[in-house]
């Protein structure tokens, strides 16, 4: 059991976020996750996938690092191309997943996520194909499984996973934290790992919110933070999300439009801030002036109490 885990911060390794993990001291309360969506990445393309996560691993300074090959990617024809490629080579092939994280064993904070294949490519028992085959390289192995899949993956799981080592994952995905699905699920929920690590996740930040849909300086309604404060009242002793990036489809394209989204963590509410004109001037001349004159920044130096004790 990873001691005193109460937040799972999600990324999917984009130049931002990588930007962010290995600047920010993690902590003996939270644990990233990082998804691997695509092989590599435009800076080191010419390097292995397995040297570029490797020092992507090493530089995050967290004493763990969840690693994930993200199952519940849809994959449609505006998706990006380096992602199709990604999806139809690792993500959905059983031996490839299993080699892929296999080249992470000698890295002590690497902990694998296993997720099931069978809404994906229709194959069963993955979940336990991949503990059988990692059980051995790894300390602890970790498990997600999502509303839609659970009532699949339920047994295997529970067949699996070693109480007290190992940790759960249950994604809400879109569905919210009241919903009957989730409230019928937990019966079973509450028999996995009960004495160990059990993570609810959901990202914070609706996929259907768009820049263009923002009203400015208002707050976003569809921006739902309640997972912070709720996750110990449904059995659960951590919670993680997207840090506050929209878990969208990975999809190409789009036009400008220049938005902003602003927490504001002593209320745990999200506002919105959006440009008259679809030009990135608009950062400089309207959205930066205002977030910084908004009631959210200027309250921000007052002494707040941690979130983690």
């Amino acid at each position: 059991m990873i001691e005193n885990l109460k937040y799972v911060p999600i990324f999917r390794a984009r130049q931002q976020e990588i930007a962010l993990l290995k600047e920010f001291e993690f902590g003996e309360f939270i644990s990233p996750m990082v998804e691997i969506i695509k092989e590599k990445d435009r800076k080191n393309n010419q390097l292995s996938s397995s040297t570029i996560y490797q020092e992507l691993i090493n530089e995050i300074n967290a004493d763990k690092v969840f690693l994930s090959l993200p199952t519940y990617i849809k994959i449609s024809s505006s998706t990006h191309s380096d992602v199709i490629t990604f999806s139809r080579k690792v993500l959905e092939n059983m031996d490839s997943r299993i080699s892929f994280l296999k080249q992470f064993s000698s890295l002590d904070k690497v902990i694998p996520v296993i997720s099931s294949l069978l809404a994906k490519t229709g194959e069963i028992n993955t979940i336990t194909k991949q503990f059988e085959a990692l059980k051995d390289d790894f300390e602890v192995l970790a498990y997600q499984t999502f509303p839609s899949t659970f009532e699949q993956d339920f047994q295997e799981i529970q067949n699996c996973l070693r109480e007290k080592v190992d940790v759960f994952f249950y994604d809400l995905d879109n569905v919210n934290i009241t919903s009957p699905v989730f409230k019928k699920q937990k019966s079973k929920i509450a028999l996995i790992n009960p004495d160990g690590n059990r993570i609810l996740c959901r990202s914070a930040i609706n996929k259907d919110i768009q820049n263009v849909t923002l009203v400015h300086e208002e707050i976003i309604d569809d921006a739902d933070n309640s997972l912070v404060e709720m996750y110990e009242g449904q059995g659960f002793n951590g919670f993680g999300d997207y840090v506050g990036i929209k878990k969208d489809e990975l999809t190409a394209g789009g036009t400008i439009s220049p938005g902003f989204i602003l927490y504001d963590p002593a209320d745990n509410l999200y506002y919105g801030f959006k440009g008259n004109l679809k030009k990135l001037e608009e950062f400089e001349t309207t959205i930066v002036p205002a977030v910084f004159n908004s009631h959210v920044v200027k309250k921000s130096s007052r002494k707040r109490t941690p979130i983690f004790k």
